[in-house]
């Protein structure tokens, strides 16, 4: 049985785009901001988890006080294991004013790919003496410093 060449084409072409080689890129950002070192007595929107998680381990009121703060949860997707990455954040914070700080996680060559996850943390003394953040940029780089993906907060604008 013979079919036409269009329904043929159309047949052919999802899995040749299925094939396509995979690139690395940030799919997902998420602040949590924890404000308090009392856990909430009821799970409303997952605030009861994340403060129990974020407060694992501090045992006096000091420790938990240090871990007050914004942290921000980073997923991303690894398609080159085998070189190394440099993952950037630029950010402002209310007490800086316009200065854009950074920090950034370096991830060696030869790591395991796939879903990455990594923390950037403003907490203790850095979260009150410089202020909420305000404003983020995220920035995937390559072993040459090429930018290989990247993500924003809104009020970071597009000419930073």
């Amino acid at each position: 049985m013979k079919f036409p060449a269009p329904l043929c084409a159309a047949a052919v072409l999802p899995v040749l785009f299925s094939c396509a080689e995979q690139v690395s890129r940030i799919e997902h950002v998420r602040e949590i901001p924890l404000k308090t070192t009392v856990v909430p007595a009821e799970d409303v929107g997952m605030h009861r988890s994340q403060a129990t998680y974020l407060l694992h381990g501090a045992v006096s009121q000091q420790q938990r006080l240090q871990r007050l703060g914004q942290y921000y949860f980073v997923t991303w997707n690894d398609a080159c294991p085998e070189q190394a990455a440099t993952l950037v954040m630029m950010y402002r914070q209310g007490k800086t004013g316009s200065t854009v700080l950074t920090k950034s996680i370096s991830y060696p060559a030869g790591r395991k790919g796939g879903t990455q996850n990594s923390v950037f943390e403003f907490i203790g003394d850095e979260a009150k003496t410089k202020g909420e953040i305000l404003a983020w940029k995220l920035v995937l780089k390559d072993n040459h410093g090429k930018i290989i993906s990247e993500r924003h907060s809104y009020l970071w604008g597009d000419d930073h």
